[in-house]
This record gives C-alpha cells, sequence and structure tokens, in this order.
C-alpha cells in the first residue's frame, strides 16, 4: 500500500506542477486548469482514503507534500488575480448592456450617438 501512496503522491506533484505551469502561461485556458484542478482533486481523494497520515508518512512523502504545499500557495494569489480580471471584464460588459439598454432599445443611432429619450 506504501509503494501505492507514493505513486500518488507522485502523480498530485506532477499534476501541480502542471497546474502552475498553466497558471503561470499568460495564454492559458482556464478550462484546462479544471481539468487538472479536477485531476488533483481526484488523486488527493485516493490519498485521503489511504492509511497515510503525519505519523506514518516517510520523510520522502513529507518532503513531497511539503513540495505540493508550497506551490499551492504560491498559485492561489496567481489564480485569485485571473479570476478577479475576468470578473473585471464581465462588468464592464454588463455595464456596457445596460447601457445600451437604457439608452436605446433599437441600438445606437446618429453614427454611434447615444440620444437620451428619457427626457
Amino acid at each position: 500500500m506504501n509503494q501505492s501512496v507514493d505513486a500518488l503522491l507522485d502523480r498530485l506533484l506532477e499534476a501541480t506542477l502542471r497546474l502552475e505551469q498553466a497558471v503561470t502561461h499568460t495564454e492559458s485556458d482556464p478550462d484546462e486548469w479544471l481539468a487538472i484542478l479536477d485531476e488533483r482533486d481526484e488523486l488527493i481523494s485516493k490519498i485521503q482514503d489511504s492509511t497515510l497520515t503525519s505519523s506514518t508518512a516517510s520523510d520522502l512523502q513529507r518532503e513531497k507534500l511539503t513540495k505540493i504545499y508550497d506551490v499551492n500557495q504560491r498559485l492561489i494569489p496567481l489564480m485569485d488575480k485571473q479570476k478577479q480580471g475576468v470578473q473585471n471584464q464581465l462588468n464592464k460588459v454588463q455595464r456596457s448592456k445596460q447601457a445600451m439598454h437604457s439608452y436605446n432599445d433599437e441600438g445606437p443611432s446618429g453614427y454611434g450617438a447615444f440620444f437620451d429619450r428619457k427626457n
């Protein structure tokens, strides 16, 4: 069983490093992040189901877990920053749509200028 835990930890570390590469890549696809996060979640569940505890973990296993933790601590702020950027873009689109609907139901007129019909 110990060998399979080592293999799971190796796969989890590899997936974590792939996630780090995907997140730090400027033109990465968030769908790719989700696939890797799902894979990591499955691996974490399998590790939790095993008999691995802090008292039974070997030094090598602790070292791998520490590396995974360190990468996670670097990734969380990066992912939050990306999430905030996407949220800002969505807010801009919503404001634009709202302005379009409130000023003119048929769309822009007068060469793209808006005319206030509320008065």
